[in-house]
């Protein structure tokens, strides 16, 4: 395994990540339509960092960053990598990072509609996820070997990752303007016992390969639900889009959001990487 190509998998993880938190500053900010055009700025490769335009044309460059670490890391793979599915990955990571760019300048050229930009904000971290998996398989350790785990853990992951992406996508919908909080409260109500029943299962079997995910799905719901209520009473301030506790809050609970669903993610491919015997 190619040392080089496992820390570009961290770094893509690491941009993605800081990518997200970019884009949550751009809607916790209000400043999605401060740059009226795309993929230029004002006609610009870089315009003047004042005001909005800072939040959101340097979300544009880290994105630019992102896509382009990303288009190295599927070029490096195919020529490097002997196993089909992950070379496909490579290809498929890249695909869906070009089309949330595209998602990206849609939500300029049409003002913001709700629909799109919570699909561009849901793909993102459908990307992040991915790029999770992909610099897991060009880890040092992807084959290092671990117990067999029962069907029912397995089936535990699916559940927490497929009602983790579902809160994903009505927190999308509220923050861009599509719905009030009680979605997003419910879908908590299932999301968090999912994820926190998968990983105290998983640390149930005290195996060192899946101690740490499980370990920091725990901690990061914990601070998830801690922002999460924490934000729900910054919402009733006046202007909360201008409060700077508000803004950094809110922020932060898409990240710890983020963070909680890769994790879950991690934890889930591993479990299925393992063969049943």
């Amino acid at each position: 395994m190619c040392s080089r190509r496992n820390w570009l998998g961290k770094i893509n993880v690491v941009a993605a990540a800081l990518l997200l938190i970019a884009g949550g500053l751009v809607t916790s900010t209000n400043s999605g339509m401060a740059v009226p055009d795309w993929p230029l700025s004002y006609g610009q490769w870089l315009p003047a960092m004042t005001g909005g335009v800072f939040f959101e044309h340097g979300h544009r460059m880290i994105a630019t960053l992102v896509g382009f670490l990303i288009l190295v890391m599927a070029i490096w793979t195919q020529v490097e990598e002997m196993r089909a599915g992950v070379r496909r990955l490579a290809w498929w990571t890249l695909f869906f990072v070009s089309l949330q760019g595209l998602l990206g300048g849609i939500t300029v050229f049409y003002n913001l509609p709700f629909q799109v930009s919570a699909a561009h904000a849901t793909l993102g971290q459908s990307v992040f996820c991915l790029l999770v998996i992909m610099a897991e398989c060009v880890g040092a350790n992807f084959h290092e070997e671990s117990a067999v785990p029962s069907g029912k853990l397995r089936a535990l992951g699916v559940f927490a990752v497929a009602a983790l992406l579902g809160q994903l996508i009505v927190g999308a919908v509220m923050r861009h303007g599509g719905s009030g909080l009680w979605p997003h409260l419910l879908g908590a109500a299932i999301a968090a016992p999912a994820a926190g029943v998968f990983a105290a299962s998983v640390l149930l079997r005290r195996e060192i390969g899946l101690n740490k995910p499980a370990l920091a799905i725990l901690a990061m719901l914990a601070c998830q639900l801690a922002l999460g209520l924490a934000t729900a009473d910054f919402r009733a301030l006046p202007h909360p889009r201008t409060n700077v506790a508000m803004i950094a809050t809110a922020t932060a609970h898409l990240a710890f959001g983020a963070l909680l669903l890769g994790s879950t993610v991690l934890l889930t491919f591993r479990l299925f990487r393992v063969p049943r015997t």
